[in-house]
């Protein structure tokens, strides 16, 4: 559970950085809705039975300059919020009666990304274009190369985005920079693991500002090792 739970943090931090890149930006298209997206993984590291443990579907709810997404597992619920008006970054999880969180600047999330990216990217556009949740997307092919000192091969992914429902900005301090739009079919790389996400439903709307805020019932800690401690029993 343990090594599933740090992936799962891992991911989320990733997400932090796309998220908060749209919430920082007062620039370009805000999307304000909730996007469901399917999950699937690619590992040599992890086995089966590991794997299925994973999620398999998350949603993002966006909300003008805030955004959530959540996950969940067959060990718990994983949400990430991020809420530039406080300038904080939360991971909630919560599995059986324990609830806990890590609170962040934006800073300190863009910090924790940057140390544990393994790859550069390189992206090259196309006139391609693709029907994703009843949105026209556009293509482009996003080539990984290992950063010095990673063990892992050069990848490339086709991901697809749409300037529909996002600008230059959602993506500004990502991997994915430069992309003019919302991904809707994106890939997370590690040297571990692929993350492949891609968007089965979009709805705008319906969305509350009060959602975006920390519960009450939350332990808060300060580090990622402490919180996995917690929720593993030592």
């Amino acid at each position: 559970m343990r090594r599933i739970l740090s992936i799962t943090i891992i991911a989320a931090l990733t997400l932090a950085v796309l998220t908060s890149a749209i919430s920082k930006s007062k620039k370009g298209k805000q999307f304000r809705g909730k996007i469901t997206y399917s999950i699937s993984y690619e590992s040599e590291n992890f086995t089966a039975l590991e794997i299925s443990k994973m999620p398999t579907e998350q949603t993002i709810i966006k909300y003008d300059n805030m955004s959530m997404f959540n996950q969940t597992t067959p060990q718990g619920i994983i949400t990430f919020i991020s809420n530039p008006e406080t300038d904080q970054n939360m991971i909630l999880l919560e599995a059986g009666l324990k609830k806990a969180a890590i609170i962040t600047s934006y800073a300190e999330s863009k910090a924790k990304q940057d140390s544990a990216r393994e790859f550069t990217t390189e992206i090259d556009f196309s006139e391609d274009t693709k029907i994703i949740a009843g949105y026209t997307c556009n293509k482009a092919t996003v080539t990984y190369t290992p950063m010095e000192g990673v063990e892992a091969e050069e990848r490339m992914f086709n991901v697809f985005y749409s300037p529909k429902l996002g600008s230059l900005e959602s993506n500004i301090g990502t991997s994915y920079e430069g992309i003019n739009g919302e991904l809707l079919e994106f890939y997370e790389v590690t040297s571990e693991i692929i993350i492949k996400t891609v968007a089965t439903e979009i709805k705008k709307g319906k969305v509350k500002d009060l959602d975006f805020f920390l519960p009450d019932d939350y332990k808060v800690f300060d580090n990622q090792e402490d919180l996995v401690k917690f929720f593993s029993g030592e």
